[in-house]
């Protein structure tokens, strides 16, 4: 009997499985396919944070910084490809009928409750401002925060040059020199959401759990309840939708 302890091998989840798997199977054929298929390109890659455009050539001249170019380029595009979407949301809610909206997002599988914050950033005309000078922060999490800055505080954060597309929260929230009132609100934590059945959600019982909410929230100043716009007339026009939809199936059956 042997006293020698054996090392089991390390265990990979089940990504880098995959990944492993997927690597030994194309790793010869890969190579030859990129370069018989991709567009090629001798250009020196730049970065442009500038530029709106996906960089879609393959690289000729092989080396880090040419990669290093396409891809920072291509993941700052992305970045601001998610601003546009935010914009285009905030459009569709202010010019489509409400019942064309709610079909828009139901057509993209979100939610009016998923898209608060896309729509927070969206709206605010300030970040478009730094969209255009390709100093928009790539952090999703720091767009909205700038959201909640007020003119002052985002003046400062425009005005300084040192602050680009890189820049951490930390350091916008220096260069910004934010008030009580603003820190208050970029500190707080969302926690959970309200879902509705709504095969036994009705208007009165909408009423009667907005006030209990509200009087329940007085004895807990640490929370804050914000209700999506105008949510009870679209609970309204959905409950008579659905009772509509039920009477013309009762009738049909009879």
């Amino acid at each position: 009997m042997s006293n020698v302890i054996e090392k089991s091998a390390p265990q990979h989840n089940v990504a880098e499985t995959i990944a492993e798997e997927l690597l030994k199977r194309f790793s010869k054929e890969t190579p030859e396919k990129i370069t018989t298929e991709f567009q090629r390109t001798a250009k020196p890659i730049v970065f442009n944070k500038m530029s709106i455009q996906l960089s879609t050539s393959g690289i000729k001249d092989k080396n880090v910084e040419n990669y290093y170019n396409q891809i920072k380029n291509n993941r700052y595009v992305a970045k601001k490809g998610m601003y546009l979407v935010c914009r285009d949301l905030f459009d569709a809610k202010v010019n489509l009928k409400s019942t064309d909206y709610e079909s828009l997002l139901s057509k993209l599988g979100y939610s009016e409750a998923s898209v608060y914050k896309q729509i927070s950033i969206g709206s605010d005309f300030r970040l478009f401002k730094m969209f255009n000078q390709g100093r928009l922060p790539e952090s999703w999490t720091t767009q909205y925060a700038l959201t909640q800055f007020n003119d002052e505080e985002l003046k400062r954060v425009i005005d300084d040059k040192n602050i680009t597309h890189q820049s951490t929260l930390a350091e916008i929230k220096k260069v910004a020199k934010i008030t009580g009132s603003t820190s208050e609100k970029l500190e707080l934590l969302g926690i959970g959401s309200v879902k509705v059945n709504k095969d036994e959600v009705n208007v009165a019982e909408v009423n009667k759990f907005e006030k209990s909410l509200k009087k329940f929230m007085n004895d807990y100043k640490f929370v804050t309840i914000e209700f999506a716009n105008d949510f009870k007339n679209k609970i309204k026009d959905f409950v008579e939708k659905r009772d509509s939809k039920d009477r013309t199936s009762n009738e049909i059956a009879a």
